[in-house]
């Protein structure tokens, strides 16, 4: 099961089995945390999802143009930036009731001082800095947004897909924050097939039991 080889990539807003629906995209740059949190991967036929490589990770930093082209990202930057997003994760699981771990909230607090995160009043571009460039650069304005979002409270519609199978890190758009599914398209409806046929399952073996019952 835990068989990398010949894996496919998933990232950003299609993850492998949400093609035609579309996870729910949140809005503004916390879309960028959002795809972040949301990475993982498929091997090859399989619809269970797996935490994401640093290959997955670099191909989505360089994808969305989050460091210069041809810049060269170490091996170590990429291992550092995954430990960041599992800690990172914890604050997803809080969103859904889990206590607060608050080792992970240090981690988080030790990367954005790693990356010298600061606010600039008045820029009109590039409002939120970072000391360090590349790689370690793109990870600390992450987590720059990820903060401004926890403060305006938008951060706590981030929840993960409750399908089993499923990594995917959706928006919740609900009123009252009653979402559970990436995508109503894909996951719902999955969700809604399966548990149709175990109530289809469950009331046949019932009958078959009732009228066992009636034989003797």
């Amino acid at each position: 099961m835990g068989e990398r080889t010949g894996a496919t990539i998933i990232m950003d807003t299609a993850p492998f089995g949400h093609v035609d629906g579309g996870v729910n995209p949140a809005p503004g740059g916390l879309e960028t945390v959002r795809s972040f949190l949301s990475l993982h991967d498929h091997p090859q036929g399989d619809d269970e999802s797996f935490p994401p490589t640093p290959a997955t990770l670099e191909r989505w930093i360089r994808d969305l143009g989050l460091v210069e082209a041809g810049e060269p990202i170490a091996d170590e930057d990429l291992v550092w930036a995954l430990e960041v997003r599992e800690a990172l994760m914890t604050k997803i699981d809080e969103n859904a009731g889990a206590p607060r771990d608050h080792d992970a909230i240090e981690r988080l607090n030790h990367a954005a001082q790693d990356t010298g995160l600061q606010l600039c009043f008045g820029c009109e571009e590039n409002r939120l800095h970072t000391e360090a460039g590349g790689m370690r650069g793109a990870i600390g304005r992450v987590l720059g947004t990820a903060f401004l979002a926890d403060l305006d409270g938008s951060f706590r519609r981030l929840r993960q897909c409750q399908d089993p199978t499923c990594m995917a890190i959706f928006f919740d758009h609900s009123k009252n924050h009653s979402g559970k599914w990436c995508s109503m398209a894909s996951c719902g409806n999955r969700n809604k097939v399966r548990k149709f046929r175990e109530r289809e399952r469950a009331a046949k073996a019932g009958d078959a039991v009732g009228r066992g019952s009636g034989a003797r």
